[in-house]
């Protein structure tokens, strides 16, 4: 058992930057997982960020697809071409940041007359999946690292 003068000295090792700079880098490392968990809100739910559907197709668009595609059925994303395979987690100025690299993505989130989408909050996490990644992987990471550098 670890004196007071021990656990003090652990204490100090407590350090706010260094808490921060390990859960920037564990966060990272989940960029396949939480892009997963986006991709299967648009293509699964076929919501945005706050659970508002993201389009419907046309009748045109049943016409062209052949039927694979009825109108009045909930946009997916997957046929969007690289603009679903495209999707990447940034830090932008210490903020995490969900993208696309397809050129396609200020069409979408634009108002432009071609743009069928109805919503432009397709990128983040909705609160129920940011709670559940807070949950089930940044709480536990996070009591690990401080016990770890506290010796506990």
């Amino acid at each position: 058992m670890a004196t007071f003068q021990e656990h003090l000295a652990r204490a100090k090792k407590l350090k706010p930057r260094k808490l921060q700079s390990d859960l920037f880098k564990y966060i990272k490392s989940l960029e396949k997982e939480l892009v997963e968990m986006e991709k299967r809100r648009l293509s699964v739910d076929s919501k945005d960020i706050f659970g508002n559907p993201i389009g419907f197709y046309s009748e045109g668009t049943e016409i062209m697809s052949g039927g694979k595609k009825k109108a009045g059925d909930p946009f997916t994303a997957i046929d969007t071409g690289d603009w679903f395979k495209g999707f990447y987690l940034q830090e932008v100025s210490g903020v995490l940041r969900f993208g696309s690299t397809d050129p396609k993505t200020n069409e979408i989130l634009s108002d432009g007359p071609d743009n069928t989408w109805l919503s432009d909050e397709l990128f983040g996490l909705t609160d129920k999946e940011l709670k559940e990644v807070i949950t089930r992987r940044l709480l536990p990471f996070f009591i690990k690292n401080v016990r770890n550098t506290l010796e506990i």
